[in-house]
């Protein structure tokens, strides 16, 4: 590994690695520290803790894949419906990416199943930042229920993941993406119409 980035980086990338390949318990503080090159000493200066370095490595995680849909949803652009649809097309790429091992988070959880572990929390965090994305980008496209309509969505998102995990290439993704289109669709339609501003106040006259 590459010594020119700070100790702090390398430590992450090699977490990142070895952790997200192998699981969080398999992985022991002597070989990310091997394969950092770093001293132990200087990992437990930077994180006092393994169940902290869970913690970091899994924000990074989320901070990069946070960063990474908000781009794309912007560079696609399109509707509200479209964006949702983005969503899952961004996630279905990202499935079919080389060395996908599942959603870090969804394997976290599946380790960490006490709500408090550090890991968890992060975990925990980033699913309610997707479900609260698609909730808005629902309620943008006028769809009834916006918020029940997020939580049927993500658990279609979480069902792309654990597919392809379990059938790499296989169609999770894609069967994800057009159940999604079809709530949504069903959403959008079934939502009362919004009657012009001059109409309402007329009727109320």
């Amino acid at each position: 590994m590459s010594t020119k980035k700070k100790p702090r980086e390398r430590i992450l990338d090699a977490a990142d690695e070895l952790f997200y390949a192998r699981g969080l318990h398999a992985v022991g503080i002597d070989e990310i520290v091997a394969r950092s090159g770093t001293a132990k000493t200087t990992l437990y200066a930077h994180f006092p803790s393994k169940d902290d370095l869970i913690a970091s490595y899994l924000q990074r995680r989320s901070d990069e894949w946070r960063l990474y849909l908000n781009e794309e949803l912007a560079r696609r652009g399109g509707t509200p419906v479209e964006r949702i649809d983005a969503v899952f097309a961004v996630l279905g790429e990202g499935c079919a990416s080389p060395g996908f091992r599942g959603c870090p988070f969804i394997n976290a959880a599946a380790e960490y199943p006490d709500p408090a572990h550090p890991g968890r929390v992060v975990a925990d965090a980033h699913r309610q930042w997707v479900r609260d994305l698609l909730a808005g980008l629902a309620a943008e496209a006028g769809a009834a229920e916006p918020d029940a309509l997020a939580g049927r969505l993500i658990l279609l998102y979480d069902a792309a993941m654990v597919g392809a995990q379990f059938d790499p290439g296989g169609l999770a993704p894609a069967s994800a993406r057009e159940a999604a289109r079809t709530l949504v669709e069903a959403a959008v339609t079934s939502a009362p119409a919004t009657a012009p501003v001059g109409t309402a106040l007329a009727a109320a006259s």
